[in-house]
């Protein structure tokens, strides 16, 4: 029982009007998995169930269930600065403003490491070519 409670991570916590930031260490966190088309197709079928509901299709934040949130949901298409780490960090850590959550933690949903970073490397396919 001991060794369940080290490993649980509590969900960062944040008002709706604070930018949500990774720290530092884990924004320089580079992504292990090579960007196989089989890891991108992996990484999509996470999306597809985990994401897409809030994140739409395209990532622009405008899934059919992004209406309940309090906070924006997240536009994937407009990465900016985020880094893999970044992305990695809030798939599996979550947020949560006050009592609701605003992301789930996706560590407990998709537990093995490799497959959130695959997710990551299909988050990266969202990105905008254009501004």
């Amino acid at each position: 029982m001991f060794a369940m409670a080290a490993l649980a991570t509590p969900t960062p916590m944040a008002r709706a009007d604070e930018p949500w930031k990774a720290p530092p260490a884990e924004r320089e966190r580079a992504n292990p998995v090579p960007p196989a088309e089989a890891a991108v197709r992996k990484g999509q079928a996470l999306y597809q169930r985990h994401c897409q509901s809030c994140h739409g299709a395209t990532g622009k934040g405008d899934g059919k269930a992004a209406r309940f949130s309090k906070r924006p949901v997240g536009d994937l298409s407009r990465q900016d600065d985020t880094t893999d780490g970044e992305i990695f960090w809030k798939v599996s850590q979550g947020l949560k403003d006050g009592d609701e959550i605003a992301m789930p933690r996706f560590a407990d949903e998709i537990p093995n490491d490799q497959d959130r970073w695959k997710l990551v490397l299909f988050v990266r396919t969202l990105r905008a070519t254009t501004p």
